[in-house]
């Protein structure tokens, strides 16, 4: 029985652009010295920095809500808002053919958390945790990448998904208005990522890294 290209064209888009979790509990129980434990260290040091800025600097008041913080579940991301209980900020790393993040954003936005590129070439192992491109940046763009997509995951539960991507695209269409950090709807969490950065600076923080993957793939 010969099956028609046409009936084989929806799954195999459905397929390019599906999207898998990153599991951290794989990230965290990988054996020593190697590439996956050493995401798995980053990771907890982004957290911890994220924590330091919203604990610590005047450029976080109220993100996302007041005396916010992140910690690792087993699985997913926690954000913890105070007198709000816990949201799950889950990373999920994007199919080969995702046009989302092939030829947009490397980073995109989601309700429940954010979507990640994939890293190519010769560093890719074909599986989604460990290829996904968020946990193979540095500490400080790590951290920072959380602190923006939690803000813009906020900024997309009180709008709702449609009002959110409905808004976004209309405004960027405006050449005064445009995407990413100059789109209106995004305005606020570009402004924690940017505060993020002038902290780092003013405070003079450094981050001690002991593990590195040498891999090439670019900050969001």
């Amino acid at each position: 029985m010969k099956i028609s290209p046409l009936v084989l064209l929806p799954l195999l888009v459905l397929a390019a652009c599906s999207a898998e979790p990153v599991r951290l509990y794989r990230l965290r129980e990988a054996a020593p010295d190697t590439a996956e434990h050493a995401s798995f260290v980053r990771l907890e040091q982004a957290v911890d920095l994220a924590n330091r800025f919203l604990a610590e600097s005047r450029y976080s008041q109220g993100f996302p809500a007041e005396a916010a913080s992140f910690s690792l579940g087993m699985s997913d991301i926690l954000l913890h808002l105070s007198g709000e209980g816990v949201e799950i900020v889950r990373v999920e790393t994007a199919g080969w053919g995702d046009v989302r993040t092939n030829f947009g954003d490397l980073v995109h936005p989601t309700d429940q958390g954010f979507l990640t590129g994939r890293i190519r070439g010769a560093e890719a192992t074909g599986d989604a945790t460990f290829d996904a491109l968020f946990i193979h940046l540095e500490v400080t763009e790590m951290a920072a990448v959380l602190l923006r997509q939690a803000t813009t995951m906020r900024e997309i539960q009180a709008r709702g998904e449609f009002d959110y991507w409905l808004n976004y695209d209309l405004l960027g269409i405006d050449p005064s208005s445009g995407w990413m950090a100059s789109n209106t709807v995004d305005r606020r969490a570009y402004a924690v990522q940017s505060g993020f950065y002038q902290w780092l600076h003013e405070a003079n923080v450094r981050v001690e890294t002991n593990v590195h993957v040498e891999a090439e793939v670019a900050a969001p």
